[in-house]
């Protein structure tokens, strides 16, 4: 006779778990600037109908190298058009975006300190993701946004509309910080 653990039955019948979402408590978003949107729309557009003229095209002929900057300015395009950054706070987290990459979250316990700045594409060099002098940026237009920085000393700056609610939203219904050691006013640049 063979052992079958398999088939063995169990006294505790199986709960489902309850997953855990925490709920935002301020979610900021910005979304490209009119002129990204237009330059992504065109892209697109040339990219598509430079993709389907070379395909299109009867027989094997040296224009089908085309198709690779035809995808790519569908790409490109399709980038530029989806572009949006923003911050969400939670009770646990924040959770930073800049779509079209996977989000970033920051454990509120690891966050040191929070500073509002104003900032501009000449500040971190460019617009886009940007990583300049241990600074990660996420800025598509210029303008006021939260700079938080984590307890490794890692800083990032993200382009809000609105950091007073961010800034509120960190500092908790009582006063708390929410693991924000410090809050600061300031010009980056």
């Amino acid at each position: 006779m063979t052992a079958d653990t398999m088939s063995v039955p169990t006294a505790r019948a199986a709960r489902p778990r309850a997953v855990h979402v925490p709920r935002p408590v301020h979610t900021d978003r910005e979304p490209a600037p009119a002129w990204m949107r237009a330059t992504g729309a065109v892209l697109f557009v040339a990219g598509a109908a430079l993709t389907a003229a070379v395909l299109g095209w009867p027989g094997e002929a040296p224009e089908s190298a085309l198709v690779l900057p035809g995808v790519l300015g569908v790409v490109v395009g399709l980038l530029l058009l989806l572009a949006r950054s923003g911050c969400t706070v939670t009770a646990d987290h924040v959770v930073l975006h800049f779509r079209p990459l996977p989000p970033r979250r920051i454990p509120r316990r690891r966050i040191a300190a929070v500073r509002l700045v104003e900032a501009d594409a000449a500040t971190y060099g460019g617009v886009g993701l940007r990583f300049r002098r241990g600074v990660r940026a996420l800025i598509l237009t210029p303008g006021p946004g939260i700079e938080f920085t984590d307890d490794r000393g890692r800083r990032t700056f993200v382009r809000s509309r609105r950091p007073e609610g961010v800034l509120r939203a960190l500092a908790g219904p009582h006063g708390r910080s929410g693991g924000a050691a410090g809050v600061a006013r300031g010009r980056v640049g």
